[in-house]
Protein backbone atom coordinates (compact mmCIF):
# COMPACT_ATOMS: atom_id res chain seq x y z
CA UNK A 1 0.00 0.00 0.00
CA UNK A 2 1.46 3.37 -1.02
CA UNK A 3 -1.42 5.72 -0.09
CA UNK A 4 -3.93 6.17 2.66
CA UNK A 5 -7.03 8.33 3.13
CA UNK A 6 -8.17 9.58 6.50
CA UNK A 7 -10.31 12.13 8.30
CA UNK A 8 -8.80 14.42 10.93
CA UNK A 9 -11.09 15.95 13.53
CA UNK A 10 -11.62 19.34 15.15
CA UNK A 11 -11.59 19.84 18.91
CA UNK A 12 -13.26 22.19 21.35
CA UNK A 13 -12.00 23.19 24.80
CA UNK A 14 -14.38 22.47 27.66
CA UNK A 15 -11.90 24.13 30.00
CA UNK A 16 -8.65 25.97 29.32
CA UNK A 17 -6.48 27.23 32.15
CA UNK A 18 -2.92 28.58 32.11
CA UNK A 19 -1.00 27.55 35.22
CA UNK A 20 2.45 29.01 34.55
CA UNK A 21 5.20 29.63 32.05
CA UNK A 22 8.44 27.70 31.51
CA UNK A 23 11.88 29.24 31.17
CA UNK A 24 11.77 28.55 27.43
CA UNK A 25 8.62 30.65 27.09
CA UNK A 26 6.14 27.80 26.66
CA UNK A 27 2.98 28.21 28.73
CA UNK A 28 1.89 25.45 31.09
CA UNK A 29 -1.75 24.58 30.62
CA UNK A 30 -4.47 22.51 32.19
CA UNK A 31 -7.26 21.99 29.73
CA UNK A 32 -10.01 19.54 28.83
CA UNK A 33 -10.40 18.88 25.12
CA UNK A 34 -13.23 17.12 23.31
CA UNK A 35 -13.20 16.06 19.65
CA UNK A 36 -16.17 16.74 17.38
CA UNK A 37 -17.30 15.26 14.07
CA UNK A 38 -16.11 18.20 11.97
CA UNK A 39 -13.21 16.96 9.90
CA UNK A 40 -10.68 17.65 7.18
CA UNK A 41 -10.08 15.00 4.52
CA UNK A 42 -6.52 13.92 3.77
CA UNK A 43 -4.75 11.59 1.40
CA UNK A 44 -1.12 10.73 2.07
CA UNK A 45 0.97 9.08 -0.63
CA UNK A 46 4.45 7.62 -0.76
CA UNK A 47 6.05 8.68 -4.06
CA UNK A 48 9.31 7.63 -5.72
CA UNK A 49 11.76 10.54 -5.61
CA UNK A 50 12.47 9.93 -9.30
CA UNK A 51 8.88 11.09 -9.93
CA UNK A 52 8.70 13.71 -7.17
CA UNK A 53 12.19 15.14 -6.52
CA UNK A 54 11.18 17.16 -3.46
CA UNK A 55 10.83 15.16 -0.21
CA UNK A 56 7.45 16.72 0.64
CA UNK A 57 4.75 18.01 -1.70
CA UNK A 58 1.56 19.43 -0.19
CA UNK A 59 -1.65 20.50 -1.91
CA UNK A 60 -4.77 22.01 -0.37
CA UNK A 61 -8.13 23.10 -1.73
CA UNK A 62 -7.87 26.42 0.15
CA UNK A 63 -5.47 28.81 -1.58
CA UNK A 64 -4.54 30.63 1.63
CA UNK A 65 -3.23 27.53 3.42
CA UNK A 66 0.61 27.41 3.31
CA UNK A 67 2.11 24.57 1.31
CA UNK A 68 5.61 24.75 2.75
CA UNK A 69 7.32 24.39 6.12
CA UNK A 70 4.88 26.89 7.66
CA UNK A 71 2.25 24.14 7.42
CA UNK A 72 2.04 21.80 10.42
CA UNK A 73 1.40 18.74 8.22
CA UNK A 74 4.55 19.58 6.23
CA UNK A 75 6.49 19.93 9.51
CA UNK A 76 5.18 16.56 10.66
CA UNK A 77 6.65 14.83 7.60
CA UNK A 78 9.97 16.56 8.18
CA UNK A 79 10.00 15.45 11.83
CA UNK A 80 9.35 11.84 10.86
CA UNK A 81 12.00 11.95 8.14
CA UNK A 82 14.51 13.23 10.69
CA UNK A 83 13.63 10.42 13.11
CA UNK A 84 13.09 7.55 10.64
CA UNK A 85 15.24 8.55 7.67
CA UNK A 86 16.06 4.92 6.81
CA UNK A 87 12.38 3.96 6.61
CA UNK A 88 11.75 6.46 3.79
CA UNK A 89 14.67 5.37 1.60
CA UNK A 90 14.13 6.92 -1.84
CA UNK A 91 10.51 7.78 -1.11
CA UNK A 92 8.98 11.22 -0.84
CA UNK A 93 5.57 12.14 0.58
CA UNK A 94 2.63 13.84 -1.11
CA UNK A 95 -0.20 15.23 1.00
CA UNK A 96 -3.60 16.36 -0.32
CA UNK A 97 -5.88 18.17 2.11
CA UNK A 98 -9.52 19.15 1.74
CA UNK A 99 -10.22 21.68 4.49
CA UNK A 100 -13.61 21.63 6.18
CA UNK A 101 -12.36 22.82 9.59
CA UNK A 102 -11.94 26.61 9.43
CA UNK A 103 -8.37 27.89 9.54
CA UNK A 104 -7.01 29.84 12.54
CA UNK A 105 -10.20 29.14 14.42
CA UNK A 106 -9.15 27.64 17.76
CA UNK A 107 -10.42 24.25 16.58
CA UNK A 108 -7.02 22.58 15.94
CA UNK A 109 -7.55 22.10 12.22
CA UNK A 110 -3.87 22.40 11.37
CA UNK A 111 -2.90 20.30 14.37
CA UNK A 112 -5.30 17.58 13.26
CA UNK A 113 -3.62 17.52 9.83
CA UNK A 114 -0.21 17.04 11.44
CA UNK A 115 -1.68 14.26 13.56
CA UNK A 116 -3.04 12.65 10.39
CA UNK A 117 0.43 12.68 8.85
CA UNK A 118 2.02 11.05 11.89
CA UNK A 119 -0.65 8.36 12.23
CA UNK A 120 -0.90 7.81 8.46
CA UNK A 121 2.83 7.46 7.85
CA UNK A 122 3.18 5.25 10.90
CA UNK A 123 0.76 2.89 9.15
CA UNK A 124 2.08 3.26 5.60
CA UNK A 125 5.72 2.71 6.58
CA UNK A 126 5.04 0.14 9.29
CA UNK A 127 6.97 2.18 11.85
CA UNK A 128 5.18 0.55 14.77
CA UNK A 129 5.26 3.67 16.92
CA UNK A 130 3.21 3.47 20.12
CA UNK A 131 0.90 6.36 20.99
CA UNK A 132 3.40 7.92 23.41
CA UNK A 133 6.13 8.18 20.76
CA UNK A 134 3.78 9.67 18.19
CA UNK A 135 2.60 12.23 20.76
CA UNK A 136 6.21 13.11 21.64
CA UNK A 137 6.94 13.85 17.97
CA UNK A 138 3.70 15.85 17.66
CA UNK A 139 4.46 17.91 20.76
CA UNK A 140 7.64 19.19 19.10
CA UNK A 141 5.45 20.81 16.44
CA UNK A 142 2.34 22.06 18.22
CA UNK A 143 0.47 22.01 21.54
CA UNK A 144 -2.77 20.41 20.29
CA UNK A 145 -1.18 17.75 18.09
CA UNK A 146 -0.77 15.05 20.80
CA UNK A 147 -4.50 15.21 21.58
CA UNK A 148 -5.38 15.06 17.88
CA UNK A 149 -3.20 11.94 17.59
CA UNK A 150 -4.98 10.45 20.61
CA UNK A 151 -8.32 11.12 18.89
CA UNK A 152 -7.25 9.25 15.74
CA UNK A 153 -5.91 6.40 17.89
CA UNK A 154 -9.43 5.94 19.29
CA UNK A 155 -10.38 4.44 15.90
CA UNK A 156 -9.60 0.73 16.11
CA UNK A 157 -8.54 0.57 12.45
CA UNK A 158 -5.17 2.12 13.39
CA UNK A 159 -4.40 -0.59 15.97
CA UNK A 160 -2.98 1.95 18.43
CA UNK A 161 -3.56 1.46 22.14
CA UNK A 162 -4.63 4.34 24.38
CA UNK A 163 -6.84 6.41 22.11
CA UNK A 164 -9.56 8.72 23.42
CA UNK A 165 -11.71 11.50 22.01
CA UNK A 166 -11.70 13.46 25.28
CA UNK A 167 -8.74 14.14 27.53
CA UNK A 168 -7.17 16.27 30.21
CA UNK A 169 -4.06 17.92 28.74
CA UNK A 170 -1.35 19.24 31.05
CA UNK A 171 2.24 20.43 30.74
CA UNK A 172 2.47 22.14 27.37
CA UNK A 173 -0.42 19.99 26.14
CA UNK A 174 1.72 16.87 25.89
CA UNK A 175 0.70 15.13 29.13
CA UNK A 176 -2.63 13.51 28.34
CA UNK A 177 -5.09 11.64 30.53
CA UNK A 178 -8.10 10.05 28.78
CA UNK A 179 -11.50 11.14 30.08
CA UNK A 180 -15.00 9.86 29.41
CA UNK A 181 -16.21 11.79 26.33
CA UNK A 182 -19.35 13.86 26.03
CA UNK A 183 -22.40 12.67 24.12
CA UNK A 184 -23.73 16.00 22.90
CA UNK A 185 -24.05 18.28 19.88
CA UNK A 186 -21.94 21.38 19.26
CA UNK A 187 -22.94 24.45 17.27
CA UNK A 188 -19.84 26.46 16.36
CA UNK A 189 -19.51 29.92 14.83
CA UNK A 190 -16.26 31.18 13.33
CA UNK A 191 -16.17 34.95 12.65
CA UNK A 192 -14.16 36.10 9.66
CA UNK A 193 -11.06 37.08 11.54
CA UNK A 194 -7.94 35.28 12.62
CA UNK A 195 -6.32 35.27 16.04
CA UNK A 196 -2.63 34.69 16.73
CA UNK A 197 -2.39 32.07 19.48
CA UNK A 198 1.14 33.11 20.59
CA UNK A 199 0.03 36.76 20.75
CA UNK A 200 -2.99 35.85 22.89
CA UNK A 201 -0.82 33.93 25.36
CA UNK A 202 1.66 36.82 25.54
CA UNK A 203 -1.14 39.28 26.21
CA UNK A 204 -2.52 37.04 28.96
CA UNK A 205 0.84 37.33 30.76
CA UNK A 206 0.20 41.07 31.13
CA UNK A 207 -3.17 40.60 32.85
CA UNK A 208 -2.78 40.77 36.60
CA UNK A 209 -5.54 38.42 37.73
CA UNK A 210 -8.51 36.65 36.24
CA UNK A 211 -11.02 33.94 37.03
CA UNK A 212 -9.91 30.36 36.42
CA UNK A 213 -12.13 27.51 35.23
CA UNK A 214 -12.91 24.73 37.69
CA UNK A 215 -11.17 21.98 35.75
CA UNK A 216 -11.82 19.41 38.50
CA UNK A 217 -15.55 20.05 38.26
CA UNK A 218 -15.44 19.42 34.50
CA UNK A 219 -13.46 16.20 35.00
CA UNK A 220 -15.79 14.96 37.74
CA UNK A 221 -18.83 15.83 35.66
CA UNK A 222 -17.49 13.91 32.67
CA UNK A 223 -16.60 10.92 34.84
CA UNK A 224 -20.05 10.84 36.43
CA UNK A 225 -22.02 11.86 33.33
CA UNK A 226 -23.21 14.91 35.28
CA UNK A 227 -23.64 17.83 32.89
CA UNK A 228 -24.36 20.26 35.72
CA UNK A 229 -20.85 19.71 37.07
CA UNK A 230 -19.37 20.07 33.57
CA UNK A 231 -21.31 23.30 33.06
CA UNK A 232 -20.24 24.63 36.48
CA UNK A 233 -16.55 24.19 35.72
CA UNK A 234 -16.37 25.30 32.08
CA UNK A 235 -14.20 28.31 31.30
CA UNK A 236 -11.40 29.61 29.10
CA UNK A 237 -8.88 32.11 30.47
CA UNK A 238 -7.94 33.18 26.93
CA UNK A 239 -11.34 34.83 26.61
CA UNK A 240 -9.87 37.58 28.81
CA UNK A 241 -7.69 38.57 25.87
CA UNK A 242 -9.61 37.66 22.71
CA UNK A 243 -13.02 39.02 23.80
CA UNK A 244 -11.41 42.27 24.96
CA UNK A 245 -9.36 42.76 21.79
CA UNK A 246 -12.11 41.65 19.38
CA UNK A 247 -15.52 43.10 20.36
CA UNK A 248 -17.16 41.19 17.49
CA UNK A 249 -16.26 37.92 19.21
CA UNK A 250 -17.67 39.20 22.50
CA UNK A 251 -20.90 40.17 20.72
CA UNK A 252 -21.05 36.78 19.06
CA UNK A 253 -20.79 35.04 22.41
CA UNK A 254 -23.62 37.19 23.78
CA UNK A 255 -25.76 36.28 20.78
CA UNK A 256 -25.14 32.57 21.23
CA UNK A 257 -25.86 32.81 24.96
CA UNK A 258 -29.38 33.92 24.02
CA UNK A 259 -29.98 30.36 22.83
CA UNK A 260 -27.80 28.61 25.40
CA UNK A 261 -26.72 30.65 28.41
CA UNK A 262 -25.12 27.75 30.29
CA UNK A 263 -22.76 25.92 27.93
CA UNK A 264 -21.37 28.54 25.54
CA UNK A 265 -17.62 29.13 25.39
CA UNK A 266 -14.79 30.23 23.13
CA UNK A 267 -12.56 27.40 21.93
CA UNK A 268 -8.78 27.72 22.23
CA UNK A 269 -7.51 31.23 21.57
CA UNK A 270 -10.57 31.82 19.38
CA UNK A 271 -12.23 33.31 17.58
CA UNK A 272 -14.66 30.36 17.29
CA UNK A 273 -17.43 30.28 19.89
CA UNK A 274 -19.46 27.12 20.47
CA UNK A 275 -22.57 26.02 22.35
CA UNK A 276 -23.27 22.49 23.56
CA UNK A 277 -26.69 20.83 23.43
CA UNK A 278 -27.91 17.51 24.75
CA UNK A 279 -30.67 17.41 22.12
CA UNK A 280 -29.97 17.11 18.40
CA UNK A 281 -33.25 18.86 17.65
CA UNK A 282 -32.35 21.86 19.80
CA UNK A 283 -28.88 21.99 18.27
CA UNK A 284 -30.26 21.94 14.72
CA UNK A 285 -32.82 24.63 15.54
CA UNK A 286 -30.10 26.84 17.04
CA UNK A 287 -27.84 26.19 14.04
CA UNK A 288 -30.60 27.28 11.65
CA UNK A 289 -31.47 30.33 13.76
CA UNK A 290 -27.84 31.45 13.91
CA UNK A 291 -27.57 31.06 10.13
CA UNK A 292 -30.45 33.54 9.88
CA UNK A 293 -29.07 35.88 12.54
CA UNK A 294 -25.65 35.97 10.89
CA UNK A 295 -26.68 35.88 7.20
CA UNK A 296 -25.40 39.41 6.63
CA UNK A 297 -22.11 38.74 8.36
CA UNK A 298 -19.15 36.77 7.11
CA UNK A 299 -19.28 34.30 9.97
CA UNK A 300 -19.40 30.56 9.29
CA UNK A 301 -21.77 28.33 11.26
CA UNK A 302 -21.14 24.62 11.84
CA UNK A 303 -22.89 21.81 13.63
CA UNK A 304 -21.27 18.56 14.73
CA UNK A 305 -21.74 15.71 17.17
CA UNK A 306 -19.12 15.05 19.82
CA UNK A 307 -17.05 11.91 19.20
Amino acid sequence: MDSIALKTYAKINLALDVTGIREDGYHLVRMVMQSVDLFDEMRIRLVDRAVQPEPVALKCDKYYVPRDSRNTAFKAVQALMDTYRGAFGELGVRIDIKKNIPVSAGLAGGSSNAAGVIVGLNSLLGLGMPLEEMCDIGAQIGTDIPFCIMTLAADSKWHIMGGSTCALAEGIGDVLTPVRPLDMWAVMVKPRLSVSTPAVYRALDNIGSYEHPDVESVLNGLSEGNMQLVQKGMGNVLENVTLAEHPDVAELKKLMEKYNDSMTLMSGSGPTVYSLFGSKRRAVNTYLQLKKDLKDSESSVFIAETL
